[in-house]
């Protein structure tokens, strides 16, 4: 099959297109022939090697893959996948030969993949490829920090950092769907203010200078807010303490801005404040299926009320300019890449 990898030069990382051998399921695993991947700012991360799994004893995601002529298996591109299932493991129950699927996967950026069968979510009949790929990483992570980690209950404020990234519109979608209250969106620019009041934002907030506490109060009559969902990280963590409301929750995603940050511990003790990270790093496949199961308990089987919003689609072999427009910043919503037979 082929796939797009991490290769090494001189100059750098680069992206190419290799053939490597056909990964082949353990008993409850299934192969996916993969139509459709998106682009994540993990990606980014990932060809940076700022992005590698942490050492926690877990250990690491295989690939399925045999080594190459290096010895070592390559690094394929892609945290996530859209296709058809085309083979079931001999334990395998619920999942069918056939059936379109989505689901987190370990290279995405390949013609198949081997994935647990517990981590497969059937595609809505009414959705695309494409919109299952833009879908399915934000959907469980955005669900996993406001439901889990965040606690999110009905009539509850969320505030929601870079909001007009694909997960933060994912996020924007998701809070509303689950009986959120007012949703704050902060942006950088208010070039995604139509789309996230589309989404469901109440408010969308610029941030400048001033940081953004000062106007989250203001929205909240002084109370601030009951959750908040930082993508930005560490130049964002004095504010988000300010405007958090007593016994808030403060969710970190992403660190878009970096991971360090002043913390005011005396605020965060009179608050009563919880801090909780959320990443899919450190968890092993039973608990990515435990996330899984808690968004699909949650969720209409139609997702209609969550359908993604697609930026463009590219051919996979322009992976680069696709990671190109990420690091620019200069599309909204999900930049998805489809992979054609060769």
């Amino acid at each position: 099959m082929k796939a797009i990898v991490i290769e090494q030069n001189p100059s750098g990382s680069v992206l190419s297109m290799r053939d490597l051998p056909s990964p082949e399921p353990g008993p409850r695993q299934v192969k996916i022939r993969v139509r459709t991947a998106s682009v994540n700012r993990a990606d980014l991360a990932q060809r940076a090697g700022t992005h590698q799994p942490v050492s926690s004893g877990l250990a690491p995601v295989s690939s399925g893959l045999a080594p190459v002529s290096s010895g070592l298996a390559p690094v394929i591109v892609g945290l996530d996948a859209a296709g058809d299932v085309v083979t079931v493991g001999r334990e395998v129950t619920g999942v069918r030969v056939g059936d379109r699927v989505m689901a987190i996967v370990s290279g995405g950026l390949s013609e198949e993949v081997v994935v647990d069968a517990a981590l497969v979510v059937p595609i809505p009949h009414a959705w695309s490829y494409a919109e299952g790929a833009a879908a399915i990483l934000g959907l469980m992570t955005e669900h996993n920090a406001l439901r889990t980690a965040g606690g999110l209950r009905p009539g509850e404020t969320v505030l929601i950092h870079a909001a007009a990234s694909s997960v933060g519109l994912q996020c924007v979608q998701l809070a509303k769907y689950l009986g959120a209250g007012a949703v704050i969106a902060t942006v950088r620019t208010d070039r995604a203010t139509d789309l996230l009041r589309s989404q469901g934002a109440d408010h969308v907030v610029e941030v400048g200078e001033a940081g953004f506490a000062d106007r989250v109060l203001e929205l909240t009559d002084g109370r601030g807010v009951d959750v908040i969902v930082d993508h930005v990280g560490g130049p964002y963590l004095a504010d988000n303490i300010r405007c958090a409301a007593l016994l808030g929750r403060l969710v970190g995603v992403g660190r878009l801005g970096g991971a360090h940050g002043v913390l005011d511990l005396e605020a965060l003790a009179f608050k009563r404040l919880s801090i909780i990270g959320v990443t899919f790093r450190t968890r092993d496949a039973t608990e990515k299926a435990a996330i899984v199961g808690a968004l699909l308990s949650e969720v209409d089987p139609s997702f209609e009320a969550l359908r993604p919003s697609i930026d463009r689609i590219l051919p996979w072999t322009e992976v680069q300019q696709a990671q190109d427009l990420m690091a620019a910043n200069s599309h909204l919503g999900k930049i998805v890449l489809s992979i054609e037979e060769r």
